[in-house]
């Protein structure tokens, strides 16, 4: 097993635990096309209000660091017409995945959220900010759904958990730090187990087991929440991001960030095992390290994205890592120094 950390940006401010009650694995999880309760014009008329506010931020974006991803490329070209009733897993996964129905994790239902057994809080505690209009994904094989990763995590003292994580290489992915680092759980992680695009029994792209990964000093000395990230290499024969494709990530300037309507998926805990749900929300606050957004979460979702979707642009870039519960909820921002060691992570994960 080979783990490395790195060094990470000095705060202004002293790292602090979170306060009791709060968890530390309430996942926040885009808007994208993930919800089933909307018709088409509606999807349309939101689109273009979408477009008209990224067109009118685009201004506001200029001296940001931007990492574009891989997502759309991913399907070879062409689009599927909407047809009711026709099943989009066969065509989308034929050649790349498989449609076979799978057992489940063994001991499943005792799996509880990495951020609950790090934090040693209820892995519930105010994680719905108002009303919980969480979305279930049902077409988990499409970007940029297939991008999130189930994680079913081996800790240090053998206890198993779970957590979320996204791809931004062929084989990095991204996470929460206590997902791949817990000094309460044993250290580093024996195992993590990566599924993209999991949907209950389904496994469309398989799994890969990886024993490799990183983290910053501020987490693995100091145990600050702002530095509360790390990633996942898998092994050099498992470039399930060559099939799945990965989120681009980026590091705005707190006038794009502030106000902005940002999206997440992830795995919770409190759904039926293995399956993908889907919120959106505005960041509330922009702290230098931290951002904070009335995101429904639960735990299982620690390590989720939190991104940005252009809709004129079809572009997805991640501005925070989720890892703190509490509303509001909060995320590790990708800022300056944090977006060059996701670069140096995600060079490392490239074929």
């Amino acid at each position: 097993m080979e783990n490395e950390t790195f060094d990470d940006a000095s705060s202004d401010d002293p790292g602090q635990s979170p306060p009791p009650g709060k968890s530390g694995g309430c996942g926040c999880g885009e808007t994208a096309s993930g919800g089933d309760r909307t018709n088409a014009a509606e999807t349309a008329e939101m689109d273009a209000i979408l477009a008209e506010i990224d067109d009118a931020g685009t201004g506001a974006d200029t001296g940001a660091q931007i990492e574009d991803g891989h997502d759309l490329m991913t399907h070879g070209g062409g689009s599927i017409e909407s047809v009711p009733g026709f099943e989009l897993l066969e065509p989308l996964v034929e050649g790349i995945g498989n449609t076979e129905s799978v057992a489940l994790a063994t001991g499943f239902e005792q799996m509880r959220d990495a951020g609950a057994l790090h934090y040693r809080d209820d892995f519930l505690a105010e994680s719905i900010c108002g009303k919980d209009d969480r979305t279930h994904i049902s077409t988990v094989t499409a970007p940029p759904w297939r991008m999130v990763a189930k994680l079913l995590i081996t800790a240090g003292n053998g206890a198993s958990y779970v957590g979320t994580g996204w791809f931004t290489s062929a084989r990095t992915v991204m996470t929460a730090g206590h997902c791949v680092y817990s000094e309460r759980s044993g250290g580093w992680a024996k195992s993590i187990e990566v599924i993209p695009g999991m949907d209950g029994r389904l496994r469309p792209y398989g799994s890969a087991t990886a024993t490799t990964f990183r983290s910053v000093k501020g987490w693995i000395g100091n145990g600050t929440v702002e530095h509360d990230y790390g990633c996942i290499i898998l092994p050099e024969s498992s470039n399930l991001g060559d099939r799945v494709g990965w989120f681009g990530f980026a590091n705005y300037p707190d006038k794009t960030l502030d106000n902005l309507l940002v999206n997440t998926a992830g795995y919770p805990g409190d759904k039926s095992f293995g399956t993908q749900w889907f919120n959106a929300g505005r960041v509330t606050h922009v702290r230098r390290q931290r951002l904070e957004y009335m995101i429904d979460t639960i735990g299982g979702q620690s390590g989720s994205p939190i991104w940005r979707y252009n809709s004129a642009t079809k572009k997805r870039h991640v501005v925070g890592i989720h890892n703190y519960g509490g509303c509001d909820n909060k995320a590790s921002r990708i800022d300056n120094d944090l977006f060059a060691v996701m670069q140096r992570w995600k060079k490392m994960g490239e074929r």
